[in-house]
């Protein structure tokens, strides 16, 4: 009888030790979750404190905006960085940088690929008009400048879609990759996986999901998704050409297929299902 009883508590000890270190190993290959906070730099506070750096002159050359050769006023954007933030304490390679335009335009890139570049903030166009600091910019018919702020390098070639152009920028936000990939990021449905992606290259700069993303275009599933007001096939139709929809329309031409377009619908649909109770806060 004490042997039945040894026996049984050595089989529990065993299973019990077997389970530990299961789950030990479990926790191990599970990635790291890169949780730290969001920082903000407000560049029109810096520049009110005299702090932005010095100032020198760049060339452009093909100068993405303008389309043609540019020269401006310019400081050192990694500089005026390193001057304001702590890169010792930040996730480099897990961090994206994020740029927020006046407009609600918000490119982003990875901060690693911004800091091994040669990044300048303009704040005045060597070619600008008497009594102005800024050539006009003409878009869609519409009239505009670059104030305050227009990101450009002078090592990079405008093609690179990588490497973020933006006009009237006004603050640096540094958040975790992890972040809107998570929040995003439809992990159990392949289909719509594609649709993300698209949408992560295509869309998110201007558009928002649940509170993640651009503001110059509508959040797209926060109270209501896209497509509980849009009918399906004319959505796919307008992100394919939305000129064909509206006269002087903001929005692109994007230069994606029909099929890319239907992926991209199809992501927004899935996401209805994935809404917040409230928009997360900027």
């Amino acid at each position: 009888m004490k042997t039945v009883k040894i026996n049984s508590l050595i089989s529990c000890l065993f299973i019990f030790w077997f389970l530990s270190c299961t789950k030990q190993k479990e926790q191990k290959t599970e990635p790291l979750v890169n949780a730290q906070p969001e920082i903000v730099l407000d560049l029109l506070v810096i520049k009110a404190k005299n702090k932005l750096g010095k100032d020198t002159v760049v060339t452009i050359v093909n100068d993405p905006v303008y389309h043609k050769t540019k020269k401006y006023h310019v400081v050192n954007a990694l500089e005026l960085l390193k001057n304001e933030i702590d890169l010792s304490k930040v996730d480099v390679k897990n961090t994206l940088i994020v740029f927020e335009c006046i407009d609600g335009y918000k490119p982003e890139m990875p901060l690693e690929l911004f800091l091994n570049s040669k990044p300048y903030l303009a704040f005045k166009d060597v070619d600008a008009p008497k009594g102005s600091n800024w050539e006009k910019i003409i878009k869609n018919g519409n009239e505009m400048n670059a104030d305050p702020f227009y990101l450009v390098y002078d090592s990079v070639s405008s093609d690179n879609q990588e490497y973020k152009w933006p006009y009237n920028v006004i603050k640096f936000h540094f958040v975790s990759k992890n972040k809107n990939i998570e929040a995003l990021q439809p992990k159990e449905d392949e289909k719509a996986m594609k649709g993300f992606l698209l949408f992560q290259k295509q869309c998110i700069t201007c558009h928002a999901i649940n509170g993640i993303g651009g503001e110059m275009g509508p959040e797209l599933n926060y109270p209501k998704n896209v497509t509980e007001y849009w009918k399906e096939t004319e959505l796919v139709d307008y992100i394919v050409n939305p000129a064909a929809f509206r006269n002087k329309v903001k929005m692109p031409t994007l230069g994606i297929t029909k099929q890319q377009s239907e992926e991209i619908v199809y992501y927004l649909k899935y996401m209805s299902k994935k809404k917040v109770i409230s928009v997360q806060s900027k």
